[in-house]
């Protein structure tokens, strides 16, 4: 088998598409509960605050980039376009394609879905439109009565670094408003992924389980499995060690490839 084959996993059953999707699932159940949990100390902090009416940078930074991280995550799950990965936005259109999938989305949640595909796109990059913006909003900030023939230039030296120390407290509101809105788009996403699911599932001939045979039914039914003392092996770093060999195409499936990167 080649090294390009490695890299990628096809989709040519029913079956496949349910491990798949289950694939994606999963972790956007456990980073949306993560979220959750993030948006509720956001809101903590807006009640511990508000006498103040300012919060310390470090604080603010720290629920920040909890959050930011756990909705990039999600993002990557949800509404990631690229050639190597899988993302439901993709996933989806391949698996209605195939004929695996009939239902339609919801309207509303197609419409959510490109959403989050635009932010994805976004918010994964450092776009040049951010340095347009900036300058558009320096030359709109200009007073009426100077603009007869501006001539602004960016100041070159010295090179500011702006460190903040404190927020205004609207800043932490409007964070927590965003975060309801976030977390309501994801919830209904993933039930539309669940719902997936559910058809390409009931329609398998042959479905495997794994409970006792009373309790067979065609709902799939979602099982929280607690993990204590997780070690790293279990916590997946030697997959996504393999996974780097195999994208970098330095993987050959021999044993001894195996090894370099799984340890």
């Amino acid at each position: 088998m080649s090294n390009k084959q490695y890299k990628q996993f096809t989709i040519n059953t029913m079956e496949d598409g349910c491990v798949v999707l289950k694939s994606l699932i999963v972790p956007v159940m456990v980073d949306l509960e993560k979220l959750k949990r993030y948006a509720i100390e956001a809101e903590e902090l807006l009640l511990k605050y508000r006498i103040d009416g300012v919060i310390p940078a470090e604080i603010y930074d720290s629920v920040h980039d909890k959050i930011l991280y756990q909705q990039r995550e999600l993002l990557r799950f949800i509404a990631d376009h690229q050639s190597s990965s899988f993302s439901y936005i993709d996933v989806r259109e391949l698996l209605v394609k195939k004929r695996y999938i009939k239902r339609e989305l919801k309207e509303d949640n197609n419409r959510i879905l490109n959403e989050l595909h635009e932010i994805r796109n976004w918010s994964f990059h450092n776009p040049q439109s951010m340095l347009t913006a900036q300058l558009e909003f320096t030359k709109k900030s200009v007073p009426e009565e100077f603009f007869i023939n501006p001539r602004i230039k960016a100041l070159l030296n010295p090179v500011v670094v702006y460190k903040v120390k404190s927020y205004n407290l609207k800043m932490l509101e409007g964070f927590i408003i965003h975060n309801k809105k976030r977390i309501n788009q994801f919830e209904q996403v993933l039930q539309e992924m669940k719902d997936d699911y559910q058809e390409i599932y009931e329609s398998l001939s042959d479905k495997p389980y794994m409970m006792p045979s009373t309790e067979i039914t065609r709902k799939v039914k979602y099982v929280e499995h607690e993990v204590t003392n997780l070690d790293p092996k279990k916590a997946g770093s030697s997959i996504a060690s393999l996974s780097m060999g195999i994208q970098k195409g330095k993987y050959d499936g021999t044993d001894e490839s195996f090894k370099i990167w799984t340890t």
